[in-house]
């Protein structure tokens, strides 16, 4: 209580309407009175009353005071920061006692101008209290409130403007790591809003805006593209945003290497491409964010596709050229052949053919013919003599049901009449061969033997009738080609005729990959093979000698 000091001795002053006087104290009260005791007022006045105490903040074991203490925290321990504050619930649908503390905090902070408590309504309402928002976005917007001159920081890493020209030049082609991440996130909206409330980033204003309209337009651009490969347009409608989002920000780091990558990839020339040049006329200039990935990311594509169509000419007239060759070559080939049948078939060359399969089968005949003398002869003379006679029959008829074959093969029948020494040293080395001579010889003399028994016990009129069966036997298997053709080398010659020729116009499977193979070797095979295709059907004489020691053993 305070006294008046203009009062005067009977506590009368200038002013009575205004104070009143205290009939017992003589004290003056000035104004109403916040209660009254009794009939008189009484005013209480606190001088130097000392501030309410303030509960602190705890975050990670450590009491924050300030909004820049608050700051250092969150940067120090992002996860800790977002889980006390954002991530926590006491019980269902309940607010946590972290997000409480955090609240009561914020609304107990001093020394806030009326801008600070404009943006902090806005903070709370808008952003914090968003349910729609992730926790990640909200704590970037509470630390852009509680520090915005300090260091932007999302999910514990530095945001810088070399951070973000990386992660939309490295992350947009990448699955993994920190600039796909960060890439990532910007895709999912917002972070560049949140972003912007630091003063280091301020420029990003409006840009989430900005991108958003730009990629809406590009997509309905996209859309209309006639004749887009499947690998573009699919870029176009996702990896294609991050080079608009590079085109808008406002900094010369990205403008470095959007200009870097438009000159690493000249463009296609105009008319080569119909899709890109479509694109071209459409895409606003060069220095808009649709112009910047036309002439960055779809000139890429543009120029591999031209490449690539390049490339597909060059092969398809390369393999142009081969058939031409390959048909000139198979007209040779079948020439060739032609005039290899006709000399094969003419009537000289058959009837040599028959003079050899005579000389062949009469001299295997005139092998038999000692078998009965050495059997009969000594013991039955007329025996042997019958039995021979047996023998040269059984060796007409065969040889009259081979004479066919022979005039069909022509000059291809050809028996190892001049090397028979060779060939039978051949056939003595094969060891099956002499099992199977053996086992004919003895067929030879058990025959013999039988056809001596008959003549001596039945006569020789019975023993013929039954001989008539076995030279029409003979004559069958000679005619059904139980005979060795000596033919070998015709059909080799055959069968690399039919294979090894490919159809008019055509290139064999094997030529066209090997030829394109990285192998050396593999190269060098297919390149030989091409070059079989102009040859094949002669051989030179070795070869044919070579080929005629061949005999079915």
């Amino acid at each position: 209580m305070t006294r008046d000091p203009e009062s005067g001795k009977d506590g009368s002053t200038k002013n009575d309407a205004a104070t009143k006087k205290d009939g017992v104290t003589g004290n003056v009260f000035h104004g109403p009175a916040p209660f009254q005791l009794g009939d008189r007022n009484v005013q209480i006045n606190h001088i130097h009353q000392a501030p309410p105490q303030r509960r602190p903040l705890v975050l990670t074991g450590a009491a924050v005071t300030t909004r820049h203490e608050l700051a250092a925290a969150i940067r120090r321990d992002w996860a800790a920061a977002r889980r006390q504050f954002f991530e926590g619930a006491a019980t269902a649908g309940a607010p946590s006692d972290g997000w409480l503390g955090l609240l009561s905090w914020l609304r107990e902070l001093d020394g806030l101008t009326a801008e600070d408590l404009t943006t902090q309504i806005e903070l709370i309402d808008h952003r914090l209290r968003d349910q729609a928002l992730p926790a990640d976005l909200k704590l970037l917007h509470l630390l852009g409130w509680l520090d915005p001159a300090g260091e932007a920081v999302w999910r514990g890493t530095p945001v810088t403007v070399e951070a973000l020209s990386e992660a939309l030049r490295i992350g947009r082609i990448r699955e993994s790591g920190p600039e796909w991440e960060l890439y990532r996130d910007l895709c999912e909206g917002g972070l560049l809003d949140a972003l912007a409330r630091f003063t280091v980033l301020s420029a990003l204003r409006g840009t989430q805006q900005a991108w958003n309209e730009v990629w809406e337009s590009w997509r309905r651009l996209a859309a209309r593209i006639p004749g887009l490969p499947s690998e573009a347009r699919e870029w176009a409608g996702s990896g294609a945003r991050g080079l608009l989002l590079a085109a808008l920000l406002p900094y010369p780091q990205t403008t470095v290497w959007l200009r870097a990558a438009c000159e690493h990839v000249p463009p296609p020339a105009t008319g080569e491409i119909e899709w890109y040049d479509w694109l071209r006329e459409r895409d606003g200039g060069p220095d808009t964010p649709i112009g910047w990935l036309v002439r960055t990311d779809f000139t890429a594509y543009a120029a591999a596709q031209a490449e690539a169509m390049r490339r597909q000419a060059a092969a398809d007239l390369q393999n142009q050229r081969m058939a031409a060759v390959l048909d000139h070559a198979a007209a040779l080939r079948d020439r060739d052949w032609a005039d290899y049948e006709r000399r094969r078939l003419s009537p000289t060359a058959r009837l040599e053919a028959v003079g050899r399969a005579t000389l062949w089968l009469g001299a295997w005949g005139a092998a038999t013919i000692p078998v009965p003398w050495v059997i009969w002869g000594w013991a039955e003379p007329d025996i042997a003599a019958t039995v021979s006679w047996y023998l040269v029959a059984l060796t007409l008829a065969a040889y009259a049901g081979w004479v066919p074959q022979v005039l069909r093969l022509g000059a291809a029948y050809r028996p190892p009449l001049h090397r028979v020494r060779e060939w039978a040293e051949e056939a003595r080395a094969d060891r099956g061969s002499v099992r199977r001579g053996l086992i004919r010889a003895g067929s030879v003399a058990g025959a013999v033997l039988i056809l001596g028994v008959l003549v001596h016990d039945v006569g020789v009129v019975v023993t013929t009738i039954l001989v008539v069966p076995l030279l029409a036997v003979a004559f069958h298997f000679a005619r059904i080609g139980a005979l060795h053709d000596w033919a070998d080398e015709h059909r080799e010659r055959l069968r690399d005729y039919r294979s090894g020729r490919p159809d008019a116009g055509g290139i064999p499977q094997s030529i066209i990959q090997g030829v394109r193979s990285p192998s050396p070797g593999v190269r060098a095979d297919a390149y030989r093979e091409f070059l079989r295709q102009f040859t094949g059907l002669g051989h030179s004489g070795q070869d044919e000698g070579r080929d005629n020691g061949r005999r079915d053993r």
